[in-house]
């Protein structure tokens, strides 16, 4: 008797709890933990670390990076990633792109961003903060960041006069420029899809200027399919109502992508004022996939930032939510001693963050995990530069230059960059 009792009442449980509907949806678009959140937690996390180790050698099949899976299906020389790929034919919105961001204790910024697209087009925005002086864009960021490019097969050139070509794999990257810059407009906010108007032009003074900078390597690369933690991306994916057509997006949407922090040294003219000897540390990353469209993002934020110590940061969260992910969280840590750890998880979510365009903070405060290792850190924005992104400009985003600081009194600087879909948001 009180074993069918004790049957009855656990199978009756059992129905009760498998019928109890998901939690809503935070402004209705970020997913929360459900109820079957940690049996999926474990179940993607134990896949995700078994597929990491399998490590890829050199008897293993190349790797096809235009055509990748999570984890990585084959060998990658870095010989390969640090070339350029051409483009399969049979794809509508392939993409390869390097993009670099650096600063210093001086309050020295710079970034530049370069996406080949088809068709001899780059998704180009850079800007340059000068101490005392100014910051200066590129004149394309007033109006149209797409912008006509060579048809070189090693470089990420622009007619406009922007080169950037890697001289040695995973050491060495040259980053030039011979044309004009304008003083940067700051923070501004989107409400339209397309090309701004010409007009902006007017009036804005064209500075000569010239760049030439080098970037060497601080450490090895981190390729996120065979270093990202599982922790973080089973988090991420568990809290997402699972079907088939998520994962068959999942698999659809993959791209190859690895990062390295380093440094940036070298000088520049501007409107005939030559500054030479500049030494920035910096993050640089490499896109390859056989897709990219801007408006898959609604938002994210990444935030790559160095301390004093030596130590580099990229923590990022991204939102795609007809995509797969509502929230995805992933990031890493490199050591002074060049050792890196995987981000297990970052305790902030984009709902409580700028979620209203126009409004992200000029203070906020994160914490994260990386291992044994625990940050607490405050982040203050110095100035934003915003422009619009995308082969339609369907989205757009702040680069926020900031300053940064540990709970244990570490200072630091670098780039906080907010990113909005601008319709339908």
């Amino acid at each position: 008797m009180l074993w069918t009792l004790l049957l009855t009442g656990g199978a009756a449980y059992a129905l009760y709890y498998t019928l109890l509907p998901d939690p809503e949806k935070v402004l209705q678009v970020y997913s929360q933990p459900g109820k079957w959140y940690w049996l999926k937690f474990q179940l993607i996390r134990f896949l995700i670390a078994r597929k990491q180790s399998k490590t890829a050698n050199e008897t293993d099949k190349v790797d096809d990076l235009m055509n990748t899976e999570f984890g990585g299906a084959g060998f990658r020389s870095i010989e390969n990633l640090e070339s350029k790929h051409t483009f399969p034919a049979d794809k509508e919105s392939p993409a390869e792109a390097v993009f670099f961001d650096a600063s210093n204790k001086d309050g020295y910024y710079f970034t530049i961003g370069t996406a080949q697209r088809k068709d001899n087009i780059i998704n180009l925005f850079s800007l340059l903060r000068i101490p005392g002086k100014g910051t200066f864009m590129a004149p394309e960021m007033l109006w149209n960041t797409n912008v006509e490019s060579t048809t070189s097969s090693t470089e990420w050139a622009t007619k406009s006069g922007w080169r950037v070509k890697n001289i040695e794999p995973m050491k060495k990257w040259s980053i030039s420029y011979d044309g004009n810059m304008v003083r940067a407009t700051g923070r501004r906010v989107f409400t339209t899809v397309g090309p701004e108007s010409e007009e902006n032009l007017k009036g804005m003074e064209q500075i000569p200027a010239t760049i030439d900078f080098t970037w060497t390597n601080f450490g090895d690369h981190y390729d996120f399919d065979r270093s990202i933690s599982p922790t973080a991306i089973a988090h991420s994916l568990a809290k997402e109502r699972w079907s088939r057509e998520l994962f068959q997006k999942l698999k659809d949407s993959h791209q190859a992508h690895y990062e390295q922090f380093g440094f940036i040294e070298g000088s520049f003219t501007i409107g005939g004022e030559k500054t030479e000897n500049v030494r920035m540390t910096s993050m640089r990353d490499h896109t390859i996939t056989a897709y990219r469209n801007w408006s898959d993002l609604r938002r994210y934020i990444m935030m790559i930032y160095h301390l004093d110590d030596g130590t580099c940061i990229h923590t990022s969260l991204i939102s795609m939510p007809e995509t797969v992910f509502t929230q995805l969280e992933f990031g890493y840590v490199v050591t002074p001693d060049g050792k890196t750890h995987a981000v297990d998880r970052i305790h902030l979510n984009l709902a409580d963050v700028g979620e209203v365009k126009g409004e992200f903070p000029q203070h906020f405060n994160y914490s994260f995990e990386a291992g044994a290792l625990k940050y607490d850190v405050k982040i203050t924005i110095i100035e934003t530069v915003s422009l619009k992104l995308g082969e339609k400009l369907e989205t757009y985003i702040d680069e926020n230059m900031v300053t940064v600081e540990t709970g244990n009194g570490l200072k630091g600087r670098g780039f906080i960059e907010a990113e909005y879909r601008i319709a339908p948001y």
